[in-house]
């Protein structure tokens, strides 16, 4: 079986996806950085933030079952039919997360309320009430992930970005004009794909087709991966809890809209390859064996590195460009941390590559330990760098905060299964890639045309470069092609 084809295929679902996400991500962006002060602008971050950690642990790593699993039950490894899986796995997601969001609630509301700010005093219910409702989204669509249904998935995944999008705006234009309207479109939004997504799995989940003893092991492998996720999402949101509680509101709007530049650059190469080779790389696992998987995820990797690299320079290059364009000069002084951020941003979602092996053999409380362990890491250096250097300081601190969690990911999940990177290859990458952005460093973006122009030209010179310099890669897209 050629997986390698099959995994582009189901990537493409979720590239083409994540690229109308993306879209979205452009059409709200400046809409909201014109609509919302800096400081206005800097609360809604603090929001959002809130409310993806709180999802990432009310999940409680239940998502990361559904994935490592679903090959198990399907290949009969687990001797339990498939509604034992997806009953289990949901209603246990369903009590575990309704546990933990609503006594979060109360623990708010009795014993924190008075160091909120009343903006966020008055978000507290929405925020509790979009984590419980996004939780149940998450697991219900991790089971359409793991099925390898990534049409569907992504067919979800659009409709609740363009919902937030559609209602979010709509609200804050005609009827609320502040943060809590937003958030109140969101939450209207999450809830109809709710009902939908309950639609499709509702005959597959049943309270008679529940397992207990697969649930406390779904439960023992996700439950290291909850504090990785949360450590994870630490490096990737803390700084903004810190640069508010140091510099304030105004600060936290302006990085935030620097650090979603990055993020919108990179989430449509590292989010794709993220949602389909965990599935992809398990059924190999347990179809081939250790080999074809290890084969499998080096030419992976240099895909990966392939692309990243002129994202990484790129964005590097032409990154004033981007935030004028996109949230207008009053976000510019931003731009400083542009070049600090893409870098730990690529080279980190490639870590779903780096840690296979750990996840083939279920050794998810050492990934706990590293995520922890960078995140402790990037806390301290935001509380040593912030006062001292501002933006720039919170955007180091994630650098090596990162840097310190791949290399180790390397170091210790290579024990178990080793993936190599083609250092010329990497070499030829930077060097094309300088060549061409210095090329078009004449060509100065006006609009938003213009620079949709500039990255069409970047992406027809870099991909007829590579097709120039690297035989190997020539001969393997050519046999994609011939593939039927």
């Amino acid at each position: 079986m050629n997986y390698i084809k099959k995994l582009f295929q189901q990537s493409s679902y979720y590239f083409i996806s994540n690229v109308f996400v993306m879209l979205a991500g452009f059409i709200s962006f400046p809409i909201l950085t014109r609509i919302f002060t800096p400081e206005e602008y800097g609360v809604m971050s603090l929001v959002t933030i809130t409310v993806s950690l709180g999802i990432g642990f009310s999940k409680f790593g239940l998502q990361h079952a559904a994935l490592r699993y679903f090959s198990d039950f399907k290949e009969n490894v687990i001797k339990l039919n498939m509604s034992y899986y997806y009953s289990t796995l949901f209603i246990g997601s369903l009590t575990i997360s309704g546990l933990i969001v609503f006594s979060a609630f109360w623990i708010t509301k009795l014993c924190l309320s008075g160091y909120l700010n009343k903006s966020l005093q008055d978000l507290v219910l929405l925020i509790v009430l979009l984590i419980f409702v996004g939780a149940l989204i998450n697991i219900l669509s991790m089971f359409l992930r793991a099925d390898n249904r990534g049409a569907l998935y992504s067919v979800f995944t659009i409709a609740r970005r363009y919902g937030h999008l559609l209602l979010g705006i709509i609200i804050v234009v005609y009827i609320m004009e502040n943060v809590r309207g937003l958030f109140i479109g969101f939450l209207i939004s999450d809830v109809l794909l709710l009902i939908v997504l309950m639609l499709f799995f509702i005959r597959k989940i049943k309270l008679t087709s529940i397992s207990p003893s697969f649930l406390k092991e779904a439960v023992s492998y996700s439950f290291p991966l909850i504090w990785m996720e949360l450590s994870n999402m630490i490096l990737n949101f803390g700084d903004r809890y810190l640069l508010q509680y140091y510099k304030g509101s105004e600060s936290v709007g302006l990085y935030s809209a620097a650090y979603n530049v990055c993020n919108l650059s990179q989430s449509v190469l590292s989010v794709p390859l993220r949602l389909a080779v965990i599935p992809m790389y398990m059924s190999i696992w347990n179809k081939e064996g250790k080999d074809e998987t290890k084969g499998f995820l080096d030419k992976i990797l240099d895909y990966y590195i392939m692309i990243g690299v002129p994202v990484i320079i790129g964005l590097s290059w032409f990154g004033d460009e981007f935030v004028t364009l996109l949230a207008t000069s009053k976000y510019l002084d931003a731009v400083v941390i542009i070049p600090v951020i893409i870098l730990p941003l690529i080279v980190f979602g490639g870590n779903v590559i780096f840690t296979a092996g750990l996840r083939i053999y279920k050794k998810t409380r050492i990934l706990m330990y590293m995520s922890l362990l960078a995140g402790v890491v990037n806390v301290i250096l935001n509380i040593l760098f912030i006062p001292r250097f501002g933006m720039l300081g919170a955007a180091y601190a994630t650098l090596i905060s990162y840097c310190l969690l791949v290399v180790t990911t390397v170091i210790v999940s290579y024990r178990y299964l080793v993936v190599k990177m083609d250092v010329k290859c990497l070499i030829k990458y930077i060097g094309l890639s300088l060549l061409i952005m210095y090329s078009l460093s004449f060509f100065h973006s006006t609009n938003v045309g213009e620079m949709l122009l500039k990255i069409i030209l970047v992406l027809i010179a870099y991909s007829l470069g590579i097709m120039m310099i690297d035989k190997k890669k020539r001969n393997n897209v050519l046999a994609l092609i011939k593939f039927k």
